[in-house]
């Protein structure tokens, strides 16, 4: 059985990527249409449209993470596969002009899990394989993963033709998922150690920058990180049936005050696993 790693854009992935190589490293990156968050580097938006084959406007990650995934794939001395779904606009249109949220969580299996499955699907496995999925969640966050179960599959619905204007869909069993950092109890301190003597810069923050999992004051520091991105999540609420989160809106939480002792920088808390740090 073939093997992949699912990189996140993240540390822990990328440790997987580093200790766990497989057969194919694959990274799913969300994509947006607001040109205001355009990387200012043009060498970058060539190189990850030459990446995904079709051309590359803007991300709802941290611009850090397109760096990250160039320098990793460097650094690991192998290709790293990126693949991209429909925009976050087009998402959350397809979804009656709603946003994610706890209730309605469709973001990330629309944009990085049936990105990775259809890619395994046209070029990876014939009809009745599967792959062997290495998902970058560590031990002291096992609770994210499904680890008890050892196999554990991967189904997912995946667009693989049209039928007129019609898109043709296909429910895929593709995949039996791993959790090779659980299983060997690798928590964040040996994976930070080891990045932190490596010439690469990931994001303080990693993942989607206004993801409704993140606690309230991540979101608020993002606004001053990366702020063009929260003003883009901020105003596809405003326009949005549902709020990201049942307590407070985003235009609410840009004008609260920043709690200096928080704990920046945990990532979000994603249970599907193919979104995380």
């Amino acid at each position: 059985m073939k093997t992949i790693n699912s990189l996140s854009g993240g540390k822990t992935s990328s440790y997987m990527a580093v200790h766990y190589p497989a057969d194919y490293e694959i990274f799913a990156l969300v994509q947006i249409e607001d040109i205001n968050c355009k990387p200012k580097d043009l060498g970058i938006v060539k190189y990850i449209s030459e990446k995904l084959g079709k051309d590359f406007i803007a991300t709802a990650e941290s611009d850090l993470t397109l760096y990250a995934m160039r320098d990793l794939e460097q650094f690991i001395g192998k290709e790293i596969i990126w693949v991209s779904g429909d925009t976050f606009e087009s998402v959350i249109k397809k979804h009656g002009n709603a946003v994610p949220n706890m209730a309605r969580r469709f973001c990330t299996t629309d944009m990085k899990i049936r990105p990775i499955a259809e890619y395994i699907y046209k070029n990876i496995i014939s009809d009745n394989e599967k792959v062997f999925s290495n998902i970058g969640i560590r031990y002291d966050e096992k609770e994210r993963a499904k680890y008890e179960k050892k196999e554990r599959e991967l189904k997912t619905k995946i667009i693989i033709g049209k039928n007129g204007t019609r898109n043709k869909w296909k429910d895929l069993n593709w995949g039996i998922a791993n959790y090779p950092l659980v299983y060997d109890k690798v928590t964040h301190i040996p994976v930070h150690k080891f990045w932190e003597s490596k010439n690469i810069k990931f994001p303080d923050d990693s993942n989607c920058v206004g993801c409704f999992w993140k606690d309230i004051q991540q979101l608020r520091k993002n606004y001053d990180d990366n702020y063009s991105k929260m003003e883009w999540f901020n105003n596809m609420e405003i326009n949005s049936k549902y709020n990201y989160k049942s307590n407070i809106t985003y235009e609410q939480i840009k004008k609260i005050g920043l709690q200096q002792e928080f704990y920046f920088g945990t990532g979000s808390g994603c249970q599907a696993g193919f979104c995380t740090d």
